[in-house]
This record gives C-alpha cells, sequence and structure tokens, in this order.
C-alpha cells in the first residue's frame, strides 16, 4: 500500500509561494585512487563538493561495531539532484553510482527529476508521501507549536507506517550488485535522514552519533530554506532538523518494538551480519 508522508511534498508546494535562490560551498572532494580508495578524506559528515544540490555526502568514516569503520564510497545520501551541473555529474559518475533510491513521491520527481548519471544502471523508486498528515495550504498560517510537531509525528510515522518502504531500503543496500548506491528525498534530511540513521544504526553505529548527523542536515539546507523562514518564520521547524525529531522516531522503536536491533531484524528484514560485512572494514 502507498503510504502518504512526504515532507518533500510539502517543501513542493511551498515553492509556488515564491521563487526563491541560494547557493552552498563545500570541500573539494579528492579525487580517489583507481584501487581501494585510501586517499585523504574529509570528516565523516561532511559535504561532497557539487554546487546547486544540497545535503549530499558519503556515509564513510563513521566508527561502528567491533572498532571498525564504515568504508568510503559505497552509500551516500542527498537531496534532490535535478540541479546536478556537469562538473557534479562527473563526480557521481567518478565514484560509479550504480543505483539510486529515490523517496520522493510522483509529484515531486515531475518537477524536479533527476539530472543524468551515466554509471547508474538502476532506479528504485520507494515514495513516501505526507498529504494525510499535513495540509500544505495551511502551513504557512499555522501556528509555530504545530508546525513543530508535524516532524515528531512524521518521524513517528516513517517507524510505523513506512516499514515496507525502509524493508524495500534494506535490501536494496544489502545487494552488492547496487553498489556504490545513493539514496534520497528532496531535502535530504527527513525521508533520506531516517534511512540513514537506521542504515547507521544497523551497523552498530551508536546513537548520539547517528543523532549527529541526522542534525547535520538541518546545517546543510539552512542556505537554501533561510529565505522561506525569512519570508514566513512560522515554517522554521519545517525546513530544520531538530533532536526531538529523530528521538521520537527512536523513542517509537524502544517503546513499541523493543529496540533498534528488533525493529531492523523483525519489521524491516535486516540481515545485520550480511550488512556489517558489506560496509565495515
Amino acid at each position: 500500500m502507498k503510504k502518504n508522508f512526504s515532507i518533500g511534498g510539502a517543501i513542493v508546494s511551498l515553492l509556488l509561494l515564491s521563487v526563491f535562490s541560494g547557493c552552498q560551498s563545500a570541500e573539494v572532494k579528492e579525487t580517489a585512487a583507481p584501487a581501494e580508495p585510501e586517499v585523504a578524506r574529509r570528516a565523516p559528515g561532511s559535504l561532497l563538493s557539487l554546487e546547486g544540490v544540497y545535503n549530499v555526502r558519503d556515509l564513510g568514516g563513521y566508527r561502528a561495531a567491533d572498532g571498525k569503520t564504515v568504508r568510503w564510497e559505497k552509500i551516500l545520501r542527498a537531496g534532490e539532484l535535478d540541479k546536478l551541473n556537469p562538473e557534479g555529474v562527473a563526480l557521481l559518475e567518478g565514484i560509479g553510482i550504480k543505483t539510486i533510491v529515490d523517496f520522493r513521491d510522483a509529484g515531486e520527481k515531475a518537477a524536479a527529476p533527476d539530472a543524468a548519471i551515466a554509471t547508474v544502471q538502476n532506479t528504485i523508486e520507494l515514495p513516501i508521501e505526507v498529504s494525510s498528515l499535513m495540509d500544505t495550504r495551511t502551513l504557512a498560517r499555522a501556528p509555530l507549536a504545530q508546525n513543530e510537531q508535524i516532524l515528531v509525528t512524521g518521524n513517528k510515522f516513517f517507524v510505523t507506517d513506512a516499514q515496507a518502504q525502509y524493508k524495500s531500503f534494506f535490501a536494496a543496500v544489502s545487494d552488492e550488485n547496487n553498489l556504490p548506491l545513493m539514496f534520497h528525498c528532496t531535502a535530504g534530511k527527513d525521508r533520506a535522514g531516517f534511512a540513514a540513521a537506521m542504515f547507521l544504526s544497523a551497523l552498530g553505529v551508536d546513537r548520539e552519533t547517528v543523532i549527529q548527523d541526522y542534525l547535520l542536515s538541518g546545517e546543510y539546507v539552512a542556505v537554501k530554506y533561510a529565505p522561506y523562514i525569512a519570508q514566513i518564520p512560522n515554517l522554521a521547524p519545517i525546513f530544520e532538523t531538530r533532536r526531538e525529531y529523530i528521538q521520537a522516531a527512536f523513542d517509537t522503536i524502544d517503546n513499541e518494538y523493543g529496540g533498534t536491533e528488533k525493529y531492523l531484524t523483525e519489521k524491516l528484514g535486516v540481515d545485520m551480519a550480511k550488512l556489517k560485512a558489506i560496509y565495515l572494514k
């Protein structure tokens, strides 16, 4: 059954209010060696240099289970990819991105189709929509306190009502034939943010580090959404990442499913040993 929860859908609707532009700088990504990449790396969670797109980062480098580290250039997360310029496309082709997992709904994809990346062989569409929880026509005039609860509710929704999509996500990332893989939504902070939190948790990354990775998205999209917030301050909670948002997901997992490991294995079908063998070194 198609689930109606898409934070990006709200963002797309809000674009109709006004047209803004923004830019964001990031460090230049170093070129990987032809063999197993062992080049100097950014810190875990830092941005790739992709002008015109936001919140694109490699999930490599995090300390995980058994003192091991998440491999670089196996799995990346991102926001919408429609504004990738030729240099950005070349960077992703250099990594060899083979699979795209897209959490956006049909309307979002039609409004901002992904740029073509020659190395991509497979696009997996796992749409999650929010229309049943959020009337985008009223967001701008809703009280701040009401908007502050939308992503609390949303993250609980990801846990309970989007299990089919996230189970399919884990099936995709557990297939080595799909790698390197990039997953994204519109802002790369909510649907993709929950996916990243569950992925890192499955590898044994500690919860506080997972939360800090989630919070980084708010910093990385701040420039993009600052004009909206300046015009309508009550929208700020929609465009931010706050600890209480992802904490709501973890609390739901702990209280209703007996903890992260049980949730991942019993509800999302994750083979944690296999995942660690693929992604940790």
